[in-house]
């Protein structure tokens, strides 16, 4: 059978059982799988449905004969990998994919009844995680069902990493702890102790610039806490406060303001940022600092006092190249010198609380898998794929779990249906043509890239690499 005859099969069997892959779809977006450690959370109450979304995928994979494993730092939130073994002597290629969502926006904003009640809309699913990124999750699905369907047997092993933690960045409970227990596809190659290479598909919504773009490189991002200390009082000497021949600060301080004018800082900065921070793969004025919360009073909720205490979180998007220390002791410094030309904050100085920094991904464009996918992507939809540049900046602007296989050694390409404006917002939703057109492009650059049992060019693959 010619390499021709099996790509064509396997597009075949995607197309078939489509709408089986989006019934699977609507069974995971019906699982409230909320990051249990997602600021707000009753912990104890969202426990659960990660494991259930991993048991229902262990299940459907079992179903294709896939061999299943169950990897639990966390016993109460397991993660799964289906490994479709090869023959041996191909390169292995890993679908990864997270089964956590982040909460859902304000529900009175959403238009359809519950956030966990998919819906089908004009050959759109409605729900939350449609897009980020249980659809991905199940792309890889069928990728995985064609290639069983038309009967294909890959040379190299196919790993599908169905993991948690990934909206809290709690990668050594999700991606990291199952490479850690050797699910990382370095199975030593037939005949010697090589081992072969390895690639990754991090199947995230890469809507941008276009739908089921190919990134290979994602931005890094800061979180931090600052913290402000006010001087509390009755709302009513809040003129004697600020009026000049008033008590002033002796009197009381409106943490509010104090922390406003740091915001206002941050947000000069990020203008500044807009013209000297850039990178190829991004859009101009990318990097960009973002104050998502801002919490202030007095110990109650109440307007009837100055606040004595304000406090905000920020997240700031720095380029691939950057150093994180620097931009780190940049965000610091900028924060003080606002600080020192307050009288206020000159001796109350503000307190910064690093939360944590999520790295970022860079994977070189000619890596085997990330070409393969592009081919594969390319002879599915017709459209060929133009490498990262300034006229075609396709960055992820988000953060992955690839910049955890990165770290592990493994080169990592993100590729998935969804459109990122729709994550983590109201009416979450994913074009079910995407899942199919993803699916097939996966399926067929797995064959390339892993390779096709008793196929020459494949026990040779990794010479080639």
């Amino acid at each position: 059978m010619t390499r021709e005859t099996v790509e064509a099969r396997v597009r075949a069997a995607v197309e078939a059982h489509a709408e089986e892959a989006f019934a699977l779809l609507e069974q995971l977006v019906a699982i409230d799988s909320t990051n249990p450690d997602f600021p707000g959370i009753d912990r104890a109450a969202a426990l659960g449905g990660e494991g259930r979304c991993t048991a229902l995928l262990g299940r459907r994979y079992g179903e294709l004969g896939l061999r299943c494993e169950t990897v639990a730092s966390d016993p109460e939130r397991p993660n799964l990998v289906a490994v479709l073994e090869g023959s041996g002597g191909g390169r292995s290629l890993i679908l990864n994919g997270h089964v956590d969502t982040v909460p859902p926006v304000r529900r009175e904003t959403w238009a359809m009844a519950d956030p966990w009640t998919p819906e089908r809309r004009d050959g759109r699913l409605y729900g939350l995680g449609a897009t980020d990124m249980k659809s991905g999750v199940t792309a890889a699905w069928l990728a995985v069902r064609a290639l069983r369907e038309a009967g294909v047997a890959l040379a190299g092993d196919l790993l599908v990493q169905c993991v948690v933690g990934e909206e809290q960045m709690q990668h050594t409970l999700g991606t990291s702890a199952v490479l850690d227990a050797g699910f990382d596809g370095r199975r030593p190659a037939s005949g010697g102790d090589a081992e072969p290479a390895v690639g990754a598909i991090v199947l995230e919504p890469s809507s941008s610039p276009r739908p089921l773009s190919l990134s290979t490189t994602s931005a890094g991002n800061w979180v931090f806490r600052v913290t402000v200390r006010g001087r509390a009082t009755h709302a009513g000497n809040r003129a004697s406060a600020i009026r000049a021949g008033g008590e002033g600060a002796a009197l009381g301080v409106n943490a509010v303001e104090k922390g406003l004018l740091l915001v206002r800082a941050l947000l000069e900065l990020e203008q500044e940022w807009g013209q000297t921070r850039s990178h190829p793969a991004f859009a101009p004025g990318f990097f960009a600092i973002n104050p998502g919360s801002f919490h202030a009073d007095a110990g109650t909720p109440s307007p009837a006092y100055l606040a004595d205490r304000a406090e905000f979180d920020v997240l700031a998007w720095y380029p691939p190249d950057a150093d994180p220390e620097a931009v780190r002791g940049e965000l610091e410094q900028h924060l003080q010198v606002a600080a020192e030309l307050d009288p206020w904050l000159r001796v109350n100085p503000p307190a910064v609380e690093w939360l944590g920094n999520w790295p970022p991904a860079s994977t070189a464009w000619e890596e085997p898998h990330v070409q393969a996918l592009a081919r594969a992507h390319e002879r599915v939809t017709g459209d060929a794929v133009a490498a990262p540049s300034a006229a075609n900046p396709s960055g992820f602007p988000a953060v992955t779990d690839a910049s955890f296989l990165e770290a592990a050694g493994i080169p990592t390409v993100v590729y998935g249906p969804g459109d990122l404006r729709r994550a983590h917002a109201a009416d979450e939703h994913v074009a079910l043509a995407e899942i199919v057109t993803c699916a097939a492009a996966v399926a067929l650059a797995a064959i390339d890239f892993c390779g096709l049992a008793g196929d020459d060019a494949a026990a040779g693959a990794e010479g080639a690499r």
